[in-house]
């Protein structure tokens, strides 16, 4: 059974980072430290979407996702809402 959480977090991840302002003028050799949470909010992004995919492809193939997986992927959930809550509070509002 999938958990209606899932989606509502990957929702909200993805409108806190929308929400940070992008920093403007920055080199490409000195990544600012918003820079930097933003590009780790964003892979943490990217590495949940994949393995909710393959979970989801799983379960289309007459699979059952076993309890390692599971976990996986909500650990990924976690790493993605805290790496989004770092994003801003190192961006600002």
């Amino acid at each position: 059974m999938v958990s209606i959480r899932l989606p509502l977090a990957a929702a909200g991840t993805a409108a806190l980072l929308a929400l940070c302002p992008t920093v403007h003028a920055s080199p490409a050799t000195a990544r600012t430290a918003c820079d930097q949470a933003l590009a780790a909010a964003d892979r943490a992004e990217h590495d949940y979407q994949a393995l909710k995919e393959e979970l989801r492809r799983i379960t289309a193939d007459g699979g059952h996702p076993d309890a390692s997986q599971r976990q996986a992927l909500a650990d990924a959930e976690a790493k993605t809402v805290s790496t989004a809550s770092q994003a801003q509070r190192v961006c600002g509002p």
